[in-house]
């Protein structure tokens, strides 16, 4: 069974957040994400039963190498996330920012103080309110053309995509006005993202 990064439930107030230690004898790991005086999540280590994910883990799919041209390159995770119906049949989470009509998964820039794995667990908290196990290691990556903020420039991003089994889903979350969330079959989610790479799994999930 392997070992994952759990996006622990938010925790309590900051002043009780700073007594003594968590029901597992371990201090969680601080983020530092602090929203109109609230402190978000926090991080803890769990496992994660699952074939598909080991599976995925073993044959990343990948995007082709990228064409040398001096273009500097932004590192991002992100995680293609899924929770199981009654049925067993997976679903697979949308978001989009407001007024747009373009679907994506949860990502985010690598930050120096967390790795990967722990990063796009971040983002999906962060973007879709939503929190679970993560697989320690990426299933795929891609990359993409994204406008600069002042629009004159493109930069290429390499996105390391992480399996997100969604446990809960939290009515509130930092970007929660910024963004729309969607639960769709694993058939609806690939003809959404569009990504090669993200059609491949959500494909594979559907099998699972």
């Amino acid at each position: 069974m392997a070992k994952i990064v759990e996006l622990a439930k938010r925790g309590q107030s900051r002043k009780k957040a700073g007594k003594g230690k968590t029901k597992t004898g371990l201090r969680p790991k601080k983020l530092g994400k602090i929203l109109k005086g609230r402190e978000w999540s926090s991080f803890r280590t769990g496992p994660l039963s699952m074939p598909l994910a080991a599976e995925l883990m073993g044959s990343v799919e990948t995007a082709p190498a990228a064409m040398q041209g001096g273009q500097s390159t932004t590192l991002e995770s992100g995680v293609l996330a899924f929770r199981r119906e009654s049925n067993g049949e997976p679903l697979v989470l949308l978001i989009s920012r407001k007024r747009s009509k373009k679907w994506g998964i949860p990502k985010g820039r690598v930050v120096p103080y967390l790795s990967f794995p722990e990063n796009a667990a971040k983002e999906a908290f962060e973007e879709a309110g939503v929190i679970g196990y993560v697989s320690p290691s990426s299933v795929g990556m891609f990359r993409a053309r994204k406008q600069s903020a002042d629009r004159l420039l493109e930069q290429i991003i390499e996105v390391w995509v992480y399996l997100l089994e969604v446990t809960e889903t939290l009515p509130d979350w930092p970007e929660k006005g910024k963004r729309t969330t969607r639960w769709v079959s694993c058939e609806v989610a690939a003809l959404h993202l569009r990504e090669p790479v993200l059609t491949h799994l959500c494909h594979r999930l559907a099998q699972s």
